[in-house]
């Protein structure tokens, strides 16, 4: 990565990273969990203050407080090639998983600091993931009201056992009186399944899609609520 002279002058850094071509590279909660892991095990490791974050299904958004640049690049090589190699070894695949190493602005006042701060955390309110930032479960939003860093709770990072699609489905169409033709043809409800699909079964768009014989598109549309028409 290249920072221009003027980055010198800061501690403070608004960074980003992406999928390679744009890919859902964080699609499954156990993939943002295990990014979110390595930022605190690597903070503590090289003295990074991870001062707020955000993770998106193909992106994520991260505010650091570092000593120098080479401190910033060290620590985001080192938790972006420990995420590739659990993303590649977990999914069977090889080759990049980040579309560049990383970007990064520099944070010179408060005023940025706090605009900074608040984009962050509205990424998945302006994609319509959610009505209000605390709602999101992959930011460090809940932990702004104290002092402190945010922390992580890991309890859950290890893969639940495989959901039984089926079983969720059945369940779900007695509960909402309908039949799965039904289901398919209703934008509400079947945006109330696939959010139960993937908030609380960890099933990635991608096989939600497989499993009710829909586009990859319009499943990410369904969930997206605020897009469906």
């Amino acid at each position: 990565m290249r920072v221009a002279r003027k980055y010198l002058r800061t501690n403070y850094f608004h960074v980003m990273v992406q999928g390679i071509n744009k890919s859902y590279i964080f699609e499954k909660a156990i993939d943002a969990k295990v990014y979110i892991r390595n930022m605190y095990k690597t903070k503590k490791k090289m003295g990074v203050k991870v001062l707020a974050y955000c993770i998106m299904s193909n992106h994520a958004h991260m505010l650091l407080r570092v000593e120098n640049l080479h401190q910033l690049s060290e620590y985001m090589h080192d938790i972006n090639t420990k995420y590739a190699m659990y993303y590649n070894k977990r999914y069977s695949r090889v080759g990049y998983v980040f579309r560049d190493r990383f970007k990064a602005e520099g944070i010179y006042k408060k005023d940025q600091l706090s605009k900074c701060i608040q984009y962050i955390y509205n990424n998945p309110v302006k994609a319509g993931i959610c009505e209000n930032p605390w709602e999101y479960k992959f930011s460090s939003y809940k932990y702004i009201h104290d002092n402190s860093e945010a922390e992580y709770d890991f309890i859950d990072v290890e893969p639940k056992e495989k959901i039984d699609f089926e079983k969720e489905l059945n369940k779900f169409l007695k509960e909402n009186k309908c039949t799965f033709f039904e289901l398919k043809n209703d934008k509400e409800n079947l945006h109330k399944f696939v959010q139960l699909l993937k908030n609380d079964c960890s099933m990635s768009l991608r096989e939600i899609s497989e499993k009710l014989g829909l586009g990859r598109e319009t499943i990410r549309k369904i969930f997206n609520k605020k897009q469906v028409t």
